[in-house]
């Protein structure tokens, strides 16, 4: 019936761009439309999003490498896990980090927010994943890998920074470990249980 309430189906298609999932987002929040009406324009949104969708692994651009081209992103990956590898081995201010696997860059792109590109290549003999806000800077190069942001296992999810067991309201990553608190992190966070070294890096590595 006109008025009943109707809750739009979320597209499967969990890394569509930004304005995409804007789209589907207001289709979510919609409480009362005629069923067909709101049943058809989220089809729409979802076949609209999952044109922009990105199949992995095929998604994948092999032989592909994104350089920096003044387009290089400079994060806090050491809240993601990042510990080594790094710019000038500041995690806390890096566009590239040391990582075993490929997942690990998808990871960490899809969790910042102006990532638009990884790479994932070998450098000095360590395999690295970078990190780039487009891909102005991109050239073949045998043996690398580049991918969108969207381009990223299913059920890929945005990374809590730091360990989420330690946080509560009040406290938090930004609250506790930013750098503008030094290297041992704001001391108002931390007591006999609940540190810098515990709290500030997550439990699980990349």
């Amino acid at each position: 019936q006109i008025g009943s309430s109707f809750a739009a189906p979320r597209p499967r298609c969990c890394s569509t761009p930004r304005l995409l999932w804007r789209a589907c987002a207001f289709l979510a929040r919609v409480g009362t439309m005629a069923p067909r009406s709101l049943a058809v324009l989220a089809a729409a949104a979802s076949l609209i999003a999952c044109a922009h969708a990105e199949d992995w692994p095929a998604c994948q651009q092999q032989n592909t490498v994104v350089r920096s081209g003044g387009q290089a992103l400079f994060a806090n990956l050491q809240g993601y896990g990042a510990t080594i590898g790094c710019f000038l081995d500041d995690c806390m201010s890096s566009d590239k980090f040391v990582a075993s696997e490929i997942e690990s860059c998808t990871k960490v792109c899809f969790s910042l927010p102006e990532c638009e590109w990884w790479v994932w290549g070998t450098e000095e003999g360590e395999t690295k994943c970078w990190f780039r806000t487009g891909d102005s800077g991109r050239e073949a190069g045998e043996g690398w890998i580049s991918g969108h942001k969207g381009c990223n296992p299913p059920g890929t999810q945005v990374l809590v920074m730091g360990n989420s067991e330690c946080w509560a309201e009040g406290f938090g990553y930004v609250n506790c470990c930013d750098a503008k608190f030094g290297p041992n992190g704001n001391a108002q966070c931390w007591d006999g249980v609940f540190n810098y070294d515990r709290c500030c890096f997550p439990k699980d590595e990349l």
